[in-house]
Parts: structure tokens; sequence; C-alpha cells
């Protein structure tokens, strides 16, 4: 025939004629009745865009079984903010002997259906039937003289889209490590769920230390499920960025509302290493260690990239903690290099305590630090006087005193001649 249709137009025409016969009711015929039956509608008149819907058509056809026709049925919805109705789902189909043979009614399903599942509004949601009995073609919500309502059964059914915001789980709001280096693996880690189960899109916006707006990526996401942003996959940060110290937060939205988390600290990112120390050592010019005497602090540092590296040495006593001693500037190369400090750090006020030191230096060590660790250089003897009572500078001190004291006499006793 599709042939015919080509080959020979008027042909195909006439035959056409030939094999259609349009029905013709006879007068007494009437057209089905269809109503939509949506059970249980008393109870809610409230429906999520997930929601997965069971509605049907009943359909009574009181014509004799001889008159009657195949009836096809679609459901038709319309969603909030929508002008025009939309086909749902597939068509259904009645034959003429598919009633009940005592009240000549049949019902057909729409089952499992999510009509709204794309809304961007709440609002009025409206359902309606259309059918064609081979004869006319008829809407639900507009062939009866008025809008038809009893129970379940609906001639135009109304039900009201509504939408339950997503929420942040914060407990699972995390960035790991909070202190790392640019490259390595730093992760995003976080949680949203929504009641009406939608699917959420996460943004993660990354702030920098101006609190302006850095970078940020996107992901949509299962409510419930947790959301993981990798910086290296995501390309956040580069070598550039080491040192700096970011921080976070997140929109997140279901298709209707859209919210934001509070600001998270982190990652600082660690410096990347110029310089790399080893072997801190402090040795005393005498096993005693006493208060006076010279201490010998070192450290050890290699890398050929900096000059002029400047590095200080701190110690730390009860009496003077934290004081700084000396700096030394030095410029590194390939060669591990020893960097001393001789110096005597402390006083009598330090006698019979225990002291620690450390390094500071201009440029970051192989830990993304500019300075090492506080080290503990043991305890200082709790002899305070520098020599012995036997010594020829005490014997020499006390004879000074002695002889200024006689010559102040003799000079008093004179003046005064008494």
């Amino acid at each position: 025939m599709e042939k015919w249709k080509q080959e020979d137009p008027d042909e195909f025409e006439y035959l056409k004629k030939l094999l259609h016969i349009p029905f013709v009711p006879p007068k007494n015929y009437t057209a089905p009745t269809v109503l939509i039956w949506f059970p249980n509608s008393t109870k809610r008149a409230n429906i999520t865009r997930n929601e997965r819907l069971d509605i049907y058509a009943w359909v009574k056809n009181d014509n004799p079984i001889e008159v009657r026709s195949d009836v096809y049925l679609w459901l038709e919805a319309k969603g909030p903010g929508e002008e025009n109705f939309n086909r749902v789902g597939s068509q259904r189909v009645i034959l003429a002997n598919e009633y009940s043979e005592k009240s000549n009614v049949t019902v057909r399903d729409w089952s499992d259906i999510t009509p709204f599942a794309d809304s961007k509004e709440e609002g009025n949601a409206t359902f309606r039937i259309w059918f064609n009995d081979m004869h006319s073609t008829y809407y639900t919500d507009s062939m009866y003289g008025k809008p038809y309502h009893q129970d379940d059964y609906y001639s135009l059914l109304e039900l009201d889209l509504v939408n339950s915001p997503p929420r942040a789980d914060e407990s699972s709001i995390r960035v790991e490590p909070p202190r790392a280096r640019y490259n390595d693996p730093i992760r995003y880690e976080s949680r949203f769920v929504d009641v009406d189960g939608d699917m959420i899109k996460v943004t993660l916006h990354v702030l920098d230390d101006q609190g302006s707006e850095f970078d940020n990526v996107t992901q949509e996401v299962k409510p419930g499920t947790n959301v993981t942003f990798s910086a290296s996959e995501c390309g956040l940060f580069g070598e550039e960025d080491a040192g700096r110290n970011f921080s976070y937060r997140y929109t997140y939205d279901d298709g209707l509302d859209e919210n934001a988390t509070e600001i998270f600290p982190g990652p600082f990112l660690l410096p990347s290493p110029k310089i790399f120390v080893s072997d801190p050592m402090v040795e005393a010019a005498d096993e005693n260690r006493y208060w006076w005497q010279e201490y010998r602090f070192s450290l050890t540092v290699k890398n050929p990239e900096v000059n002029n590296l400047r590095i200080d040495l701190y110690t730390s006593t009860p009496s003077h903690p934290n004081k700084y001693q000396e700096t030394k500037t030095i410029n590194t190369s390939e060669e591990a290099q020893n960097v001393l400090f001789d110096i005597k750090p402390f006083d009598v006020s330090d006698a019979d305590q225990s002291f620690s030191y450390r390094f500071k230096y201009s440029a970051p060590d192989q830990n993304s630090r500019v300075e090492t660790d506080s080290f503990s250089g043991g305890r200082i003897n709790p002899r305070i006087v520098r020599y012995p009572v036997y010594s020829k500078t005490i014997v020499t001190n006390i004879l000074v005193v002695l002889l200024a004291a006689l010559v102040g006499g003799i000079m008093i006793e004179r003046r005064l001649y008494r």
C-alpha cells in the first residue's frame, strides 16, 4: 500500500474511501463516562516532584455491546507555571467487550509515574483525561456541565506540588588534610539530605585569603550520599598557591530551593621547600656546662636555590624565655654546610636551670616550616661564682678591696685628724 500510495496516489485515495467506514452512532448512543480515580486523595492534597503516583481512569459505558466502539485514553498533566497540558505515560485502550457485565465499568491505570520530576516551581498540579470513542474527542475537564468530584473521583484532579528544601549535614563537612602542600591529595568532603528524594546540585566555592572567590566546582548527587571534591582532579591549586591560606563554603539546591553553608577554614597550603636542614646540635666549652662559658650551636643546611639565607638562633630558660642570640647569613649550595654559632648565651640568673634552643630561617625547609622544633640543651650547672676562693683572681680581688679600704681609712684619718 505504501508503494501504491507513492506510485498511484489517485487509486490509493479511492481505496481509502472504500475501506474507511466512519463510525456513525445510533440515535440512542451516549459517550462513555470517564473520570479520574485517585485513591486516598481525600487524605492528601500535596505531592512532591519525585513522588510516584498511581492514577486511574474509571470508565463506564452503558451502550449495548453491539454499538460500543473502542475507547482510546491519555492522561494529561499541567504543572505549576505551565500553560498547556502534556501527555503522561502511554496510551490506554478499552475494547468493546472489556467492561464488567454487571456494572458496565472498567478501569485503566497509569502507575508509578512522576510527571513533575523536572518542575522548577511549586504550586498547582492538574490532571485530566483525553479520550476518543472513534466518534468524538473529549476532555474530562470540559465535557461535563460543571466540574465533577465525589470521593476519590474527579473530572479534573488538582493537587499542590510542594517542596522540602535540602539540608546540609554540617558535621560531615571537612577538608583533609587541613594543612598540606599544594600537590598533596586534598579532599573536600560533605553530605546533603533531602526528604523529598530530589537530586541535589552541590557547588564548592573556594575562597582566597581575602575572602574573594578563588574557584568553584559543581556536582549533582543523590541525597544522603557523601560528596567528595578532589583538589588535584579539579585542578584547584598550583605551585604558585603554596604558602596561601584558603577557606571554603558550599551552595546547594534541588532545583527549587537554594541554600548556602557558613564559611569553613582550610586548607592552609604549606610553602614549597627551598632548603634542607638537619643535625641541630649544641656543645659547651666545658662538660660541666657553667653559665659563663661559651657554647657552640650548629645546624647543617643544604640547597642550591637560596642566596643570602638568614638563620637566627634563639635560646630559652625560665629566666630568659625565647631569647634572640645571633644571626648568620649564608649562601647555600649543593654541598651541605655546617652553620656555627659560638656565643656566651647565659648569665648568672640562668644557673641551675634547663635550657632549650631553636633555629629560624628565611626560607621554608623540607617540612614547609621556617623554624625547627625546640631542642633540649640540658641543665646549666648550679654554680654561680665563676672562680674558686683559692684562685689568683679571687685573692687579687680581695687584696684590692682591702687595699682600697686601707687607703680610704688613712685619708679620712688625716683629713679629720682622728
